[in-house]
């Protein structure tokens, strides 16, 4: 069932394409964050949507001047609850993904999901964007493939699998907040969606026997910057964003996040990156500059 929404993409402002921006360069952290967890992949996934709450609560209640209420998620319950699912399926498998594969490789197949959220943008939402944007599209996702080694899809493993299935719910996700977005804001689209994915999450992870409680002060801290940082932070601002501007620039825009992942866990993690791959890499840069706004 096609949910409704409007026929009218909303123009590319100064504010939308600045919280774009900033919240892609705060999400490129995740990766190598994910590393450093000292419990499961899926309880890790649980603390950075549960943490992620109280900051978006505030945040929201900032935005809007008052207490934040249920009137208007109710009204929004099943968007919400199905975004929610969405993001505890990206963040889970993208967390699992993790333990099976390179950041950067998981990075590029993330990729498939601003092509996706485009395709679903000119499905559901009559946003058309110019030939100059697929042509952009397509580059990215070829610069993409030479910067995780050109192995992909002759040589996926379990990780690889996983890490496509996260691209897939990625792509739901930006999509059903884009039609929420329509009516609530940003952060408390976003603060409902997180409270419906720490639930979820936290019950795989109990079903999935995983290490639930961090032991150690980096653990807790990393928990901490998972939640506040990466998903309040930088999912709040992409909310924000695709309230503001056409779906197909903020998928442009998501595709730069590969090249500075890789560069986080080349220059943190001691992940290898090759010449090819660093020419992956700014074929991805100069695909997302081809595509700018004008």
């Amino acid at each position: 069932m096609t949910l409704p929404i409007s026929a009218k993409s909303p123009p590319v402002d100064k504010i939308g394409l600045i919280a774009i921006l900033v919240g892609t360069a705060i999400i490129a952290w995740s990766g190598v964050l994910v590393r450093f967890l000292d419990v499961g992949p899926l309880a890790g996934a649980a603390w950075r949507m549960g943490l992620a709450v109280p900051a978006l609560a505030l945040w929201a209640r900032l935005v809007s001047g008052r207490r934040v209420g249920l009137a208007e998620p109710v009204a929004f319950a099943f968007p919400l609850v199905l975004a929610g699912l969405a993001f505890a399926a990206d963040v889970g498998f993208f967390h699992i993904a993790l333990t099976g594969t390179k950041v950067a490789n998981a990075s590029f197949i993330g990729n498939l999901a601003p092509i996706l959220t485009v395709a679903g943008g000119a499905l559901f939402f009559t946003e058309h964007p110019p030939p100059r944007v697929w042509f952009a599209l397509a580059l990215a996702l070829c610069g993409s493939w030479v910067m995780a080694g050109m192995a992909a899809p002759s040589k996926l493993g379990y990780g690889d699998i996983f890490a496509l299935c996260a691209a897939f719910s990625y792509a739901a996700y930006l999509l059903v907040i884009k039609r929420v977005r329509t009516t609530l804001d940003g952060p408390t689209a976003t603060l409902w969606s997180a409270a419906v994915s720490a639930i979820a999450l936290a019950i795989a992870a109990v079903l999935r026997g995983e290490i639930l409680w961090p032991h150690s002060a980096l653990g807790w801290t990393i928990v901490v910057l998972l939640g506040v940082v990466s998903h309040a932070m930088g999912q709040g601002l992409t909310s924000v964003a695709i309230g503001r501007v056409p779906v197909g620039l903020v998928a442009l825009v998501i595709l730069a996040q590969p090249p500075f992942s890789a560069l986080l866990a080349w220059l943190v993690l001691g992940e290898t990156m090759i010449p090819l791959q660093m020419a992956g890499g700014a074929v991805i840069l100069a695909a997302v500059f081809l595509a700018r706004p004008k």
